[in-house]
């Protein structure tokens, strides 16, 4: 595995490494996994023992003990490494994201895209417009007045 490929880790790669927090043999991994995602995420023993070695040829796990045929496996100083910073990485992607979401899950309306006028503005608009047409605020001034468009320009309102 080159390692440009363990700058971000895969969903069955994290959990691997996560359930190797404890060392333990492969059908323990896979039911790890299952407890720790509570059936959300399931690794078949084909992936597993690919991640496995190709985790093992890495330095990223060692094994540690054969018993009755199962090798225990355990993560080096290096896996720790790479499963912390993996760990690092999805937080500032959740708090990155924080900010587009309500707290049950929706998106959170951002408003138009940049240079895209602001629907406020276009209610604005169309109010005096209507007093316009009534009489109110009629005239250059009432003009100057009805439409100053705001612009999202990406971090503020201008």
């Amino acid at each position: 595995m080159a390692r440009e490929q363990l700058k971000t880790l895969t969903e069955p790669m994290y959990y691997v490494l996560l359930a190797l927090t404890k060392s333990q043999h492969g059908y323990s991994i896979m039911q790890t996994i299952q407890d720790i995602t509570d059936g959300r995420v399931q690794v078949g023993a084909g992936t597993l023992y690919t991640l496995l070695g190709r985790f093992e040829s890495e330095d990223i796990i060692k094994q540690i003990a054969e018993e009755d045929r199962k090798k225990i496996y355990a993560l080096t100083d290096k896996g720790r490494d790479v499963l912390s910073a993996e760990f690092k990485r999805l937080n500032q992607m959740t708090a990155d994201g924080a900010r587009f979401f309500n707290d049950d899950g929706s998106v959170i309306d951002q408003g138009p895209f940049e240079g895209e006028p602001l629907l406020a503005n276009e209610a604005a608009f169309a109010e005096d417009e209507s007093e316009a047409a009534a009489g109110e605020g009629a005239g250059e001034a009432g003009r100057s007045r009805r439409f100053k468009p705001a612009f999202h320009t990406g971090s503020a309102l201008v």
